[in-house]
Formats: structure tokens, C-alpha cells, sequence
């Protein structure tokens, strides 16, 4: 067998995310986009350089110390919507808290409340089979906002809907921006990154434009 060869999926890039921001990052498949989102998510750890929160770096926390900022200031949207198929949508979105408390009533009644602000007050019992690949979205954003993140990155959150339903979707996370919350979305969309207020292009691990 031959050796493997290393890929450097992001090379050199450098990026601040002010508070408040908009931001899409844009680029073909296998730009180093998913990457870069994983890696301001701490979902990986970079090879090298530096990751700033709040002003503190981070790439060099446990694995315990980077969950805690997850779990604190990070909330996530995925194009697949990662939900688990044998809950209901309320069980769905209680699942962070879960680890945060205790009170059964207060995890029920945030989850609630979210359910509704997404349009899925009267679809609580359903599970993700049940609901349309836009309702799946919707459960996914009221998980990603139980835990109030500051930071709430989406990976493609479009990708696997019609038009009409993504522009559904992107509503509700342009009134999170408006609500004062930072709103990184990852997409290969120019009509979705034009909403953002601010667009970073990626091309072969690059930043291409800011």
C-alpha cells in the first residue's frame, strides 16, 4: 500500500466574527467550508494556529473545557437536521437541557416556547417521520437556541429543501440576527449569502474575499 497523503483542508486562513454578525461563508465543495465551521463550532481542533472566543483561545482546551463552551455559547443547524428518530419533536429539543437541569417542567416548558416561535406548537408528539423536511429544520433551530447560545452556526440549513421552505428557514435565522445573536451560515446559495450582511468567500482552503 502506498503512503496516504495529507490534505490541509483550510491553509493560512484568518477570520474574525464580531458580535451581532451576519455572516455567510461561501465556496464550491471541498473549499474547507464544513471544516472552518467545525472548527469555530469546536467541533475539531486546527492543526495549528489560534481560535479566539470572547477572547479566550480555545484550540488548546480539554475536550471537557471546549463541550462547556458548546454547550454555553454555541447552538447548531445541520442540513441533515440530526434529529433522533425514535423522539418526538418536544424530546427533540429538551435533549440539551438534559444535562442543565433537573426540572422536568422547566425543560418542557422552554422547548414549548421554542416549538411555538418556530410554528410547530400543534406538532410537539410528532416524531421526525412524521414531519416534512421543513418542520425537521424548524425542530433542529428550537434545539439549537434551548441552551440561548450567543453563536448559532448552520451548515448548508437550506440544502435539502425547496425554495420556498428555505426561505422560510432563512427567515427565522435573520430574525435571530435581529434579536442581537451572531449567525454564521455555511452555503454554496449566492442568493442566501447575499441576505447575510457580510459574505467570506473560501476556495481550496483559502479565504478568497472578505
Amino acid at each position: 500500500m502506498g503512503e496516504g497523503i495529507e490534505v490541509h483542508a483550510l491553509r493560512g486562513v484568518d477570520l474574525q466574527v464580531f458580535q451581532n454578525d451576519f455572516i455567510s461563508i461561501i465556496g464550491p465543495s471541498g473549499s474547507g467550508k464544513s471544516t472552518l465551521l467545525h472548527i469555530m463550532g469546536l467541533l475539531d481542533t486546527p492543526t495549528s494556529g489560534k481560535r479566539y472566543i470572547d477572547g479566550i483561545e480555545t484550540s488548546q482546551m480539554n475536550e471537557d473545557e471546549q463541550a462547556s463552551v458548546r454547550g454555553n455559547k454555541i447552538g447548531f443547524v445541520f442540513q441533515t437536521f440530526n434529529l433522533i428518530s425514535s423522539l418526538t419533536a418536544l424530546e427533540n429539543v429538551e435533549l440539551p437541557l438534559l444535562l442543565r437541569t433537573g426540572d422536568g417542567k422547566k425543560r418542557k416548558e422552554k422547548a414549548i416556547q421554542l416549538l411555538e416561535r418556530v410554528g410547530l406548537g400543534d406538532r410537539l408528539d410528532h416524531r421526525p417521520s412524521q414531519l416534512s423536511g421543513g418542520q425537521r429544520q424548524r425542530v433542529a433551530i428550537a434545539r439549537a437556541l434551548v441552551n440561548d447560545p450567543e453563536i448559532v452556526l448552520a451548515d448548508e440549513p437550506t440544502g435539502n429543501l425547496d425554495s420556498k421552505t428555505g426561505h422560510e428557514i432563512l427567515g427565522i435565522l435573520k430574525g435571530l440576527h435581529e434579536e442581537g445573536r451572531t449567525i454564521i451560515i455555511i452555503t454554496h446559495d449566492e442568493y442566501i449569502a447575499k441576505v447575510t450582511k457580510r459574505m467570506v468567500r473560501l476556495k481550496d482552503g483559502k479565504i478568497e474575499k472578505v
